[in-house]
């Protein structure tokens, strides 16, 4: 496994860690599924269904309630529906999108959120080892470990994988704009513009007791392993260490960030290039010196523009884990065996 240079295991990891026992709930877990996961550019990119994952659920005996979403935004409101009706579980079905829109209406709640797959990338299922094939996914959340994970957070705004300035925040962009129906040549264009503009900007990273000051493409600011199409943008992120890992491509083309994202996409974990600068940090200020704003994401969506503050969020979102083995990344320090 990847790991990280990490702290002694102590009280404070430890104590992330508790057990839920799905079969005792009060009420019936909160199923909020998303009826069109699995689409990329309009094309299906997972045989799985939503009644595959409530048959799967059935047959672990967990008990739910089937809450499909309508529109972007619904999971979150439906989450914290949820949280105020006083469920102790909701269960997340359905891609990244989905799963993250339910964290947000989780985060800094007791309510624990329990992962079945459903989606094309999975990067937060890849970063809790919660397994694709939805009969182990439903045995996983009955075992019901429970990690009390970081988030990170951008004002008002909780996420889970990471933050990007710059290139990749105008990629996702222009992305969307592709799978929400935008003709390939437009968007193609707009793309080459973008590039050309964005070159290689002058930008300000500052972060407690220090900042750097130089010309980047792109900054990225994660709280796990993987964005995107589960690029490995930070191997050693881990979600239990209350920081952020901040890389700053610094002295990095374009065409050297877009080689080493190819590099890294489907979970490949190998360092940034050389020339650029990597920090672990509860809160970091990026800014552009002068002209054009640099575009900024959470998750692969679109916020805004520079000047941006990032923070981490302790401890924010209590989720259930999978068991880690050998074959990929483990973010998170190593404890014994939860249970009942």
């Amino acid at each position: 496994m990847t790991r990280s240079a990490t702290p002694p295991s102590g009280p404070d990891q430890s104590a992330r860690w508790t057990h839920l026992d799905v079969r005792a709930l009060r009420q019936p877990a909160a199923l909020i599924f998303n009826p069109h996961a699995g689409q990329k550019l309009g094309i299906d990119t997972n045989a799985g269904s939503a009644e595959d994952v409530q048959a799967a659920l059935r047959a672990e005996d967990v008990p739910f309630d089937a809450w499909p979403t309508q529109r972007a935004g619904h999971a979150t409101e439906l989450a914290r529906r949820a949280v105020d009706e006083g469920r102790e579980l909701v269960i997340g079905a359905g891609g990244d999108g989905t799963i993250n829109e339910i964290a947000r209406g989780l985060a800094q709640t007791p309510t624990v959120l329990g992962l079945m797959p459903l989606g094309s990338i999975m990067n937060v299922a890849r970063t809790l080892w919660v397994p694709r094939d939805l009969a182990l996914a439903a045995r996983t959340i009955v075992e019901g470990k429970v990690l009390a994970m970081d988030m990170g957070r951008v004002g008002e705004r909780y996420f889970l994988e990471a933050a990007g300035i710059g290139l990749d925040a105008g990629l996702f962009g222009y992305f969307d704009r592709l799978d929400s129906g935008g003709s390939w040549l437009s968007v193609a264009r707009a793309t080459w513009r973008f590039l050309r503009r964005l070159g290689s900007p002058r930008v300000t990273v500052e972060f407690p007791g220090g900042a750097i000051r130089v010309h980047a493409p792109m900054v990225s600011v994660a709280n796990g392993p993987y964005v995107g199409a589960a690029y490995a943008i930070a191997p050693n992120a881990r979600v239990d260490d209350g920081l952020l890992d901040a890389i700053v491509f610094r002295h990095t083309s374009i065409p050297r960030v877009l080689l080493h994202l190819a590099m890294v996409a489907g979970g490949r974990p190998l360092p940034p290039p050389k020339q650029a600068r990597v920090r672990r940090v509860p809160w970091l200020r990026v800014s552009k010196r002068r002209g054009r704003p640099l575009p900024v994401h959470v998750d692969g969506e679109p916020i805004g523009v520079t000047p941006v503050e990032v923070h981490a969020a302790p401890a924010a979102l209590r989720v259930i884990t999978g068991p880690p083995d050998a074959s990929g990344i483990l973010a998170w320090e190593v404890v014994g065996p939860v249970g009942p």
